[in-house]
């Protein structure tokens, strides 16, 4: 699963990193390398716990860096995960482990020890633990990241928490869907775009195709006919389509009628 994947990668890369003395160095893998407990997950995932046990930090840092926090959230069932017996709280506890779940080792019965497991073969299981030290036994309290390797049936009464990695699965589902749909809607919207475009030509051209009408002898008429009109309309000759809202006649006339009128008139037809 991508999800077990990304998070594993992640955990992966922060083997042989160290904890620091003091508050200093912290995102350098060896550096001021001391037995305090300060470390860059502490300070990215709770900074008033700095100096305190980090393997359970160390493992909400990973899902942190794999998923972001809501998921985290999500996945470890609350936020952060600082405390071992919480996840027996929260989860349903397997006998068995898998990739990708994060173990709780028991001690002196108590929880007191996690970290995430890489791999299974058989009764033996390979796991990423941080706060610990190098070996085969349970280090709950040592200096750093660790690959380890244990039998389960050397371990009486550990456990594994399985988290829900179908929800980034669903997740990652959602957002390929958004960002599908944020493209049809942009196409959409280009076509839609298109469309107004071709519509205001259209208009554009029907007007230029619709012949003016000169409705009155006024600015909007041509200088060179308007002589004309006027004697046209005063011999009874154009009497107009109608009336405007005051009682005005409508002449309705097109450039082709204004030339007509004016040559008759020059023919002295008017006079």
């Amino acid at each position: 699963m991508k999800a077990i994947d990304k998070v594993l990668n992640i955990a992966a890369a922060e083997v042989g990193y160290l904890e620091k003395k003091s508050n200093s160095n912290l995102d350098s893998a060896t550096a001021n390398a001391g037995s305090n407990n300060y470390t860059k997950y502490w300070r990215d995932i709770k900074p008033e716990y700095q100096g305190e046990p980090w393997c359970a930090c160390f493992v909400t840092w990973c899902f942190v860096k794999a998923f972001g926090k809501d998921l985290a959230k999500k996945l470890l069932k609350h936020y952060p995960y600082v405390y071992c017996p919480s996840m027996a709280e929260l989860f349903t506890l397997h006998a068995n482990p898998e990739r990708g779940d994060i173990v709780i080792f028991k001690h002196g019965g108590e929880f007191t020890h996690t970290g995430i497991v890489t791999g299974v073969d058989g009764d033996y299981f390979t796991t990423i633990e941080g706060n610990t030290s190098g070996g085969s036994s349970i280090i709950a309290n040592g200096g750093g990241v660790c690959k380890k390797g244990y039998y389960n049936s050397n371990l009486p009464g550990t456990k594994f928490c399985r988290p829900d990695y179908s929800i980034v699965e669903e997740e990652d589902l959602s957002v390929t869907k958004y960002e599908e749909l944020k493209k049809e809607n942009e196409r959409q919207n280009d076509v839609i775009k298109e469309i107004g475009t071709d519509i205001q030509n259209l208009v554009k051209s029907i007007g230029e195709l619709q012949p003016m009408i000169y409705n009155y002898v006024d600015d909007n008429m041509p200088e060179w006919a308007r002589a004309s009109v006027i004697k046209a309309v005063n011999k009874g000759i154009v009497q107009g389509v109608g009336k405007d809202e005051n009682g005005n006649m409508l002449l309705g006339l097109t450039e082709t009628d204004l030339k007509c009128i004016v040559r008759e008139d020059r023919a002295g037809l008017y006079d």
